[in-house]
């Protein structure tokens, strides 16, 4: 009888346990997995203005990512007929609205007296995970407000990438204005 007894509590036990790791079993498939790492991308934009060979103004803010920007980033990371060209076109604006993850367009866009849209010069350190993209203008005219700055990814339409705003700047014919966008993906 103790022989019985023992079975059957050694029989319950087992079925205890095995019960316990169905249990755990189907819980697992409800369980939420959280990433060791992420992706993100962000910017930073620098102006600088000489005139008559002086940094007269210089400023780096954050830049802000648009959402047709991050589509077009996942297009060219995931596609197997990405883009031909990068987001490496610098455009100019005196519009002061504050820039919206929506913006399609760079509200007020400057198309002449030296600031109109241009591609800039791509730099990259392989190894690491920021680019560059750097135009100098030269101001053929003179302008109030400046104060506005779009990454593209043509010279005329284009998706919009990056916007950023800056100080207002005020610039005379002569007058040297560089913007230099800094994107790191981490």
């Amino acid at each position: 009888m103790r022989k019985e007894k023992a079975l059957t509590i050694g029989l319950a036990v087992c079925v205890a346990a095995l019960a316990l790791v169905l249990v755990n079993i189907v819980a697992a498939t409800n369980v939420t997995v959280t990433p060791s790492s992420s992706l993100s991308v962000s910017g930073q934009v620098r102006v600088t203005v000489v005139r008559d060979g002086k940094i007269i103004f210089d400023e780096t803010n954050h830049n802000l990512i648009t959402n047709a920007g991050k589509d077009f980033i996942a297009q060219q990371v995931g596609s197997t007929s990405p883009a031909t060209n990068g987001a490496n076109y610098i455009a100019l604006s005196a519009d002061s609205t504050t820039p919206s993850a929506s913006d399609t367009t760079l509200t007020g866009e400057i198309t002449s007296g030296g600031l109109a849209r241009a591609q800039g010069t791509y730099s990259h350190t392989a190894g690491t995970n920021t680019f560059t993209i750097q135009k100098t203008f030269t101001a053929t005219a003179s302008f109030t407000g400046v104060q506005k700055s779009g990454l593209f990814t043509a010279s005329t339409s284009g998706t919009l990438v990056a916007e950023n705003t800056f100080s207002p700047v005020n610039l005379i014919s002569g007058d040297q204005l560089q913007i230099t966008w800094t994107i790191t993906i981490s």
